[in-house]
């Protein structure tokens, strides 16, 4: 039955990506990297993301239940490409048209489809075999391990789909989340420290500020950064090294004070 339920929910995602299509007038873009918009990054990473492959996301502190920031750094990134985007969730979709939009991408672009938790693997692994997407987005809270991620991985680089894998957790800094998996990259993206001086405030006007961290690149360097957005794609910014910036009291605001995962305005 689970079988015949994903055959006919990917039957849809078919006939949605051509409805996405022909209204745009566009085609998922099909160059051989994504490029993240900060151009240290990029350049870390050769020119940006590999394609064809899988990338995972986790939150930091507070936000690893939440995944409000690693929401926010996937968002800057599809806002580059063209085509629909597929997200995968198993809970309650916490995403706010209004915030994609500021991250730059368009909520238009998105065809969400909702999987029993045991399932999501699996219909992941099914819609990252059919073309025509920008990229698969899965957002989960279930184990990932090295074979359930390597025939993610396979399956990409079979269709040449790109996927991340928005991995949530019930406790803060689950140590699961880092366990080996065979994933290309691995983000942490949370909260910056506020700069020496400054009040830990939790969404001060300004730029927002990110602490992004690569932790695994297999066949690359990991890399960490403190990134600034002003709520659009092509204002991403890589500050000070953090080698060289001063020392600033690290803060995580409480999950209550964060607003719903996707709103962009910290």
């Amino acid at each position: 039955m689970a079988r015949t339920q994903d055959n006919d929910t990917v039957a849809v995602l078919r006939a949605q990506i051509l409805r996405i299509e022909r209204r745009s007038g566009v085609l998922a873009h099909d160059a051989a990297r994504l490029a993240c918009g900060a151009t240290k990054i990029d350049t870390h990473l050769c020119g940006g993301l590999e394609r064809g492959t899988t990338h995972e996301v986790i939150g930091r502190g507070a936000d690893t239940p939440l995944g409000y920031y690693p929401t926010r750094w996937i968002a800057a990134i599809l806002s580059r490409t063209t085509g629909p985007v597929a997200w995968i969730h198993t809970g309650r979709l916490n995403l706010l048209g209004e915030g994609l939009s500021q991250a730059g991408l368009s909520p238009d672009r998105l065809i969400c489809l909702h999987a029993a938790p045991d399932r999501v693997l699996g219909l992941t692994e099914d819609v990252l075999r059919e073309t025509g997407l920008a990229a698969v987005v899965t957002d989960f809270d279930q184990p990932l391990g090295l074979t359930a991620s390597r025939r993610l991985r396979l399956a990409a680089e079979g269709s040449g789909q790109t996927a991340f894998l928005l991995r949530r957790a019930r406790k803060m800094d689950d140590p699961a989340l880092v366990h080996p998996t065979a994933s290309s990259t691995r983000w942490r993206v949370g909260p910056a420290p506020f700069p020496a001086g400054t009040a830990p405030v939790a969404f001060r006007p300004g730029r927002p500020r990110m602490h992004v961290e690569l932790l695994r690149h297999r066949g690359g360097r990991a890399g960490e950064w403190i990134v600034e957005t002003e709520h659009a794609p092509d204002h991403l910014a890589v500050v000070s090294p953090l080698a060289d910036r001063p020392a600033a009291p690290a803060w995580i605001a409480q999950p209550a004070d964060f607003p719903t995962a996707g709103h962009a305005r910290p």
